[in-house]
């Protein structure tokens, strides 16, 4: 018998450890409800998907604190 998430065909969560800085800062570069997108689409390139790309990262800013 089916469960309720095959019925509808949702994505399962997948929960994934990220410390609060660097999950802030991606929230700010990706935008916080496109954080998801910018993953899969990375995963997808990662595991050599022939139809992904690596996702564009955005410019730097002059509050970026990383080198």
């Amino acid at each position: 018998m089916e469960s309720e998430r095959q019925k509808t065909k949702a994505t399962p969560a997948r929960p994934i450890r990220i410390a609060q800085p660097l999950w802030d800062a991606f929230g700010e570069a990706a935008g916080a409800r496109n954080r998801a997108a910018v993953i899969v689409e990375f995963i997808r390139w990662y595991v050599h998907d022939p139809h992904s790309k690596l996702p564009k990262r955005p410019e730097r800013t002059a509050n970026d604190d990383t080198k």
